[in-house]
Formats: structure tokens, sequence, C-alpha cells
């Protein structure tokens, strides 16, 4: 048995509260707003369910489409949705100049090991695709971000 958790994100807005560790101020978040001729989100899924994908563990606004995973023939798949139309939309995998197992090897053969968690990141370089990695390097737990195309250390 498996348990599904919807993220649904379209508009918060919170007033400043006090955290309970610190009792220190958080700022207020602003109010998000969909874009016009935006579709209701119970459309957007309603579009997905229709395509096959069921059941949806997961929906997230972005700036122009909404993120969603579902499952389709027990796979689980991540999809970007129009906003205003609903169509599931090309979402191409990356193309990597270095495979993810060349890059972890790499990593392996410098000690990086064991190997925790591995992550698309957003990038840092002029390059532009990295990898975030959680690793251990001896007995320090490290996070390091490794540049997609080459599988260079960028940030320790």
């Amino acid at each position: 048995m498996f348990s599904l958790a919807l993220l649904i994100s379209p508009a918060c807005s919170r007033r400043e509260e006090k955290t309970p560790e610190t009792g220190a101020k958080e700022p207020a978040k602003t109010a998000v707003n969909l874009p016009a001729g935006a579709m209701p989100l119970s459309a957007v899924l309603k579009a997905v369910e229709n395509a096959g994908y069921a059941p949806v563990a997961e929906a997230e606004f972005e700036k122009d489409h909404w993120e969603v995973k579902a499952y389709l023939n027990g796979q689980l798949h991540q999809l970007k949705v129009g906003l205003t139309t609903g169509e599931i939309l090309p979402n191409p995998p990356p193309t990597l100049e270095r495979p993810l197992s060349a890059v972890i090897k790499g990593l392996e053969d410098q000690g990086y090991s064991p190997i925790l968690d591995v992550e698309r990141g957003a990038g840092g370089s002029e390059t532009g695709a990295a990898w975030e990695v959680e690793a251990y390097k001896g007995n320090s737990e490290v996070t390091l971000t490794v540049e997609a195309a080459s599988g260079k250390i960028i940030t320790k």
C-alpha cells in the first residue's frame, strides 16, 4: 500500500509568524496569481487523468506550466501541462555529454562514497546543467555541485 500526497501551490499568502524553534519572525509570503486564461487546477487534473495518467501523485504550479507527477501503466511520470489548455507538453529529457553513471563513477574514484542522493540541479557554471550530490568523503558528509557535461566538481 502506498500513499499519495498532492502538493498544490497556486496561491499562498501568509502573514508573518514566529517559528516554533527560534521564535524569530518569518517574512510573509506574497500571493501568487495564475496567468489570465489559466484553467482551474481541477480541469487540468481531469485532462491529465483523461490522457490515462492516474493516479496523480503531485501537482505544482510553475511560472508557465503545471508540473504534474502521475502514473501511467504503473510507472511514475513527471509531466509538464499547459496552463490554458491542459495539454501535456513535450518534456524531453536533458541531453548530457556524460552519462550519470560515468559522473558518479568519477566521484567514487575520488573517494566520495557512499553516495546518498543525486538530483538534477539548476547549474552554477557557464556550461549549464549540474547534479547536486550528497555523499561521504571519509567521515564527513558533503554536498557537491557537479557539472553535468564534464563531471567536474563545481562547489563543495
